[in-house]
């Protein structure tokens, strides 16, 4: 009996977890950092996209916009010709802008008794919409 107590403490001494390998602690803690930045990285881009989508919906919408102004002034460009005796376009003094223009930048490239051209501009100058007709 005195010797199964004696090989007790022997037994337990020997069922200790054994020391970690420092390589693999290196190779963990080198992992985790990886993980880390990966994460980061990953968060950074789902941000710009976020980003990068609003600024593609103001386009978009800017666009929209332009593109309904254009519409609305050549309809009423036209509704002006058939209307007048000479079946002429209005003078530049006579246009008026209709309220899809209104906060839009209309630039006439032509206005003459039978044809027009015009471009709807953001403020840097690029062109959003254009209209000419007939």
């Amino acid at each position: 009996m005195k010797a199964g107590f004696l090989a007790l403490p022997l037994l337990l001494g020997s069922c200790r977890s054994p020391e970690p390998d420092p390589g693999v602690a290196r190779q963990l803690a080198a992992l985790s950092s990886r993980i880390a930045a990966l994460e980061t990285e990953v968060a950074d881009l789902k941000t710009g996209q976020r980003v990068r989508g609003a600024a593609n919906a103001g386009d978009v919408t800017a666009r929209a916009a332009a593109q309904n102004c254009a519409i609305a002034l050549a309809r009423t460009l036209e509704l002006f010709r058939q209307s007048s005796l000479g079946n002429r376009y209005p003078t530049p003094a006579l246009v008026v802008l209709p309220d899809a223009c209104e906060g839009q930048r209309v630039g006439w490239k032509k206005l003459e008794a039978q044809q027009y051209t015009f471009a709807v501009t953001n403020g840097d100058g690029e062109v959003l919409a254009q209209q000419s007709g007939p």
